[in-house]
C-alpha cells in the first residue's frame, strides 16, 4: 500500500474539480474550431497543479485518491 498524504490528495480533488468545471464551460456552446487549442491551457495548468502536490502523472493521484476513498469510508482491509 502507498504512503497517502491526505492534505495532498484532497488539494489535488480541488484541482481536478476545478479543471471539470472549466472543461464544461469550455464545452458548453458545443464543438468549435479553436476548442482544442483552448483545452491544452487547463489540462496544463491542471497537472502543474498535480506536479505540486508530488504527482507526476494522473495514474498517481487516482491511485492515491482511490486508496483514501477507500480509508474514509474504513473499507482500508477490505480493499486491498
Amino acid at each position: 500500500m502507498t504512503m497517502i498524504n491526505k492534505q495532498k490528495v484532497i488539494t489535488g480533488r480541488i484541482s481536478i474539480d476545478s479543471y471539470r468545471q472549466a472543461h464544461s464551460q469550455l464545452y458548453s456552446e458545443g464543438w468549435h474550431k479553436s476548442l482544442p487549442e483552448s483545452h491544452t491551457p487547463l489540462l496544463n495548468k491542471l497537472m502543474a497543479e498535480l506536479k505540486e502536490q508530488g504527482f507526476n502523472k494522473l495514474d498517481e493521484f487516482f491511485a492515491q485518491s482511490e486508496e483514501l476513498n477507500a480509508l474514509e469510508i474504513n473499507l482500508k482491509d477490505r480493499w486491498y
